[in-house]
């Protein structure tokens, strides 16, 4: 049996590393991406998402989110196995020593206050992603569960600019659909949506329309396909839900562009089957015998490794 390389985009195991009673090193029931399970899974990179509730205020975000950063580095970043990522020329080390590649991203810039120097410093410590809301409204967008519907506002289209200065990628996951038109019309560049599906095979906020899609194509971008079962179908979804969606992208272009994304640590209603990073094993062979093996290695891996070195600073 083949071992394939699997890169992730979004796991919320910082948050729960909150809690000093839980391990990342240690196997057992609190993390469902611990290091055990990532290298069952053969996960070769991992992005790790800095996630706080967005109904806290903004300088109690902004503590928790280093709360969370100095938990990567005492308990993820420092671990033999593991290196952190910020830049190609890391990507690339990481690769000649055969070590998992951790990358930090923020999910949601109410820690910000609105402040382009907030953002400075948290890349200064690491971060190389962002994504501009929760599902709520911040200073900086109005996200998918906002009845209003608004677009970014002047302080995150500064925001917008700065992630591109500094040659951070631009996360859609979560943005309502207005922020996410605003974030197209006034960037020309790669964008990416770390976790999230298609909403042609099933309706729901957090998924991509095929224009969406067909633009992070278009514009060399990646998206990753994630498994919270309630973006995937009504009811109990399988892995056969994954497929689906994970066609439809195929259909529109996606094959270069398209990989994954679980969630988790962060999802609510799991997935039989892929609930735990070890699971991306059997995933992979059933990508491979659904795919052949070419296009699973672009799926599991390649697709997003091709993304960072093309996103990340030299």
């Amino acid at each position: 049996m083949q071992s394939w390389l699997v890169a992730d985009a979004h796991v919320d195991v910082l948050m729960k590393l909150l809690d000093e009673k839980i391990r990342f090193v240690e196997h057992g029931p609190e993390l469902e991406a611990s290091l055990p399970s990532l290298a069952a899974g053969h996960v070769a990179t991992q992005v790790f998402a800095l996630f706080v509730m967005p109904q806290a205020d903004a300088g109690t975000q902004l503590h928790d989110v280093l709360h969370e950063i100095d938990a990567f580095y005492q308990q993820v970043a420092c671990v033999p196995t593991v290196r952190m990522v910020k830049s190609r020329s890391d990507l690339r080390a990481v690769r000649s020593q055969g070590q998992m590649a951790a990358i930090l991203s923020l999910e949601g810039g109410g820690c910000l206050r609105g402040r382009v120097e907030v953002l400075r410093m948290l890349n200064e410590l690491g971060v190389r992603g962002m994504g501009l809301t929760w599902n709520d409204a911040n200073e900086l967008a109005d996200g998918c569960g906002e009845l209003r519907g608004g677009g970014l506002t002047r302080a995150g289209r500064a925001v917008v600019r700065e992630l591109q200065r500094l040659s951070m990628w631009i996360d859609l996951a979560h943005l309502h659909d207005t922020g996410v038109r605003d974030i197209l019309r006034i960037t020309d560049g790669p964008v990416m949506a770390s976790h999230a599906n298609a909403r042609a095979v099933h309706e729901h906020r957090r998924n991509l329309t095929d224009d969406v899609i067909r633009e992070i194509i278009r514009r060399d971008g990646w998206m990753g396909l994630t498994f919270e079962a309630s973006f995937l179908s009504d009811g109990q979804a399988t892995v056969e839900d994954v497929f689906r969606h994970l066609d439809h992208v195929l259909t529109l272009g996606g094959e270069h562009h398209v990989g994954f994304g679980s969630d988790f640590d962060g999802t609510s209603h799991p997935v039989p089957g892929l609930a735990r990073s070890g699971d991306y094993a059997n995933l992979a062979d059933q990508l491979a015998n659904r795919y052949g093996e070419a296009l699973a290695k672009r799926l599991l891996f390649d697709n997003f490794e091709d993304f960072l070195m093309r996103q990340l600073p030299a």
